[in-house]
């Protein structure tokens, strides 16, 4: 990496780190888990005037055409903040509807002006001739969902707008506060709905797509851990027993060190998935990205509980909503992830 790039990668990050903790953080999240709403279309727009959402989306298309380091970076210091708007797919929508035709060029324009929310997700399932999305995140806050089915040349993706009729969702509250819903749409409204890709080229750009979000939510947890850990780090620097404070007492201290050697090794995956965007081993690099950071995340977010002792795990302590926000976002990709990891004809080794 030159240094030109890697200064823009820090001007980005340090802009992303600004905008993310002027409006997000720990008492946003604590809102929101106590059922506030978990964006409001003020923030969507502070969001889309710094041109995140053009990150992944050509310059020819009116984006920024940045790409995956760009958009790690960004989803970074989101996780660190406990962003809950669902950036990372508002991202990745755009990167996709890019792709597609006229239909999706004139939702585009309104998603990168943030005037929209596209939610990209795979049909699960049909039942009455209705096609299903199951446990879509943030599908209740979309202004449109972008559904996909089919395989190779029977592949399609129809951009559906959610007050459509014909279209309905039940809504689930997850452990920190988002939503998931499960999506129905019947076969009138599908047919309806205009398709914005297709066949062969529309199906590589949908997994392309959906590869994307795995790396962004991967970052997302990333820097989501190495800031649960800094607040028990400060948290061990403070408390006092024995008239020490407990960062002194060894065994403290070695599950601290795990803890950092973790995150570390996680977040230089994360990276590294990035570099490797758009040579062959894309989608495995990403999940095996995915996979990593999830699970670091969980046993930091875990341990962050615990170094806090018993008040970490009162409702009413931060500790707790950095492992709920972990138990969410790393739990939407396990099966997709496992189907690639488990896949012996992909490489496995380094993901460069």
């Amino acid at each position: 990496m030159n240094m030109e790039y890697a200064a823009q990668l820090r001007m980005i990050g340090e802009s992303a780190a600004h905008f993310a903790a002027a409006q997000a953080g720990p008492a946003v999240a604590r809102a929101i888990h106590e059922g506030g709403a978990s964006w409001d279309m003020k923030d969507w727009k502070g969001i889309a005037d710094l041109g995140w959402f053009g990150i992944a989306v050509p310059e020819a298309r009116d984006g920024l055409g940045w790409f995956a380091p760009s958009a790690v970076v960004v989803a970074e210091e989101a996780g660190r903040a406990l962003m809950m708007p669902p950036v990372a797919a508002g991202i990745v929508a755009a990167g996709i509807l890019a792709q597609g035709g006229d239909a999706a060029h004139a939702v585009l324009e309104d998603a990168l002006r943030g005037d929209a929310l596209v939610v990209p997700a795979p049909v699960t399932g049909d039942g009455d001739g209705a096609h299903v999305a199951t446990l879509v995140p943030d599908a209740a806050t979309a202004t449109h969902w972008l559904l996909a089915t089919g395989v190779g040349s029977s592949f399609e993706a129809r951009l559906v707008r959610k007050d459509t009729v014909g279209t309905r969702y039940e809504t689930r509250v997850a452990v920190d506060g988002s939503t998931l819903a499960d999506v129905r749409v019947t076969a009138s409204a599908w047919r309806d709905a205009p398709v914005v890709l297709d066949g062969e080229p529309g199906m590589l750009a949908w997994r392309r797509g959906r590869h994307l979000l795995w790396l962004l939510d991967a970052a997302y947890l990333s820097g989501l851990a190495q800031e649960a850990l800094k607040l028990a780090l400060d948290y061990m620097r403070l408390r006092r027993q024995f008239r020490v404070p407990i960062g002194s007492f060894q065994a403290l201290q070695h599950r601290a060190a795990m803890c950092h050697v973790d995150s570390k090794a996680s977040r230089a995956l994360v990276h590294e998935a990035a570099r490797a965007w758009g040579g062959r081993r894309e989608d495995w690099a990403a999940a095996a990205a995915q996979h990593r950071a999830a699970a670091c995340a969980l046993r930091v977010t875990k341990e962050v509980v615990q170094f806090h002792g018993a008040i970490g795990y009162a409702d009413e302590h931060d500790a707790g909503l950095y492992l709920r926000r972990a138990m969410t976002v790393g739990a939407r990709h396990g099966r997709d992830v496992a189907r690639v990891l488990v896949d012996v004809r992909r490489p496995h080794g380094a993901c460069g």
